[in-house]
């Protein structure tokens, strides 16, 4: 484990790359909740109804165990205040993850006033169901000539290098993301003073935009992965 947060995990593993992008893929067919539905009865914001609706669409809802292809949430919002209307002022069954969105103003005197009905549904129909992002990168092995020039350790901008007795070091070889900065400090010397090779680690993220937990996206996408896998090798077995 690398790094673990509310809504991002990061850890290191040995892993073949056709593999975590199969995975990564599936991170879309994990299912979360989101409003499918709208129907606006006042609306004197500045706003046209259909952004209104696009924005409310893509606000991320709390999940719960019990919901499933049936689940059916209805929401309100009800607002004459002047000032910002906030994600936080739907109400309903369930709630927004984050409730300082900005929907849309109202002056003096303005309303708006919906109605939504959030269902379950997939990344891979609509971006609003996504329930966040896997992504991931080779861990790097560095090997440093002896002769390297000292002044490759500032030009790293991840610091991933140091300076030890004199001699320079890794000393943070997780963070070297390959971006070749060190490569181009020396470059004119005429001499490989430091080699960068992909290994077979990997740096595996997961950042969950808050209808779950970074380590339920990246279990669940696992799960359904297998049931698929599972699948195709039945109708293998039948040919």
């Amino acid at each position: 484990m690398i790094n673990k947060k509310n809504e991002q995990t990061s850890f290191s593993i040995e892993l073949n790359e056709s593999l975590a992008n199969a995975i990564r893929r599936y991170v879309l067919h994990v299912p979360t909740i989101a409003v499918d539905e709208i129907q606006i009865s006042k609306n004197d914001s500045p706003l046209y109804d259909e952004t209104i609706a696009h924005r409310v669409g893509l606000i991320p809802l709390k999940m719960d165990k019990s919901y499933n292809e049936k689940t059916s949430v209805i929401l309100k919002l009800k607002s004459d205040k002047e000032g910002m209307v906030y994600s936080g002022e739907l109400k309903g069954a369930t709630s927004p993850v984050y409730e300082k969105i900005p929907l849309t103003s109202l002056s003096k005197g303005q309303e708006l006033e919906l109605n939504a009905t959030a269902k379950l549904g997939k990344g891979i129909e609509h971006a609003k169901f996504s329930p966040g992002l896997m992504f991931y990168r080779n861990v790097a092995d560095i090997k440093i000539d002896k002769d390297c020039p000292t002044k490759v350790v500032e030009a790293c901008p991840k610091k991933v290098l140091g300076i030890k007795n004199g001699k320079i070091v890794v000393e943070k070889e997780l963070d070297c993301d390959f971006c070749g900065a060190c490569l181009d400090c020396i470059k004119s010397k005429g001499k490989d003073f430091i080699q960068l090779t992909p290994t077979q680690e990997l740096i595996i993220s997961i950042e969950s935009f808050g209808q779950m937990p970074p380590g339920d996206v990246f279990k669940k996408a696992i799960d359904i992965l297998k049931k698929d896998l599972a699948s195709v090798q039945k109708q293998i077995e039948k040919a």
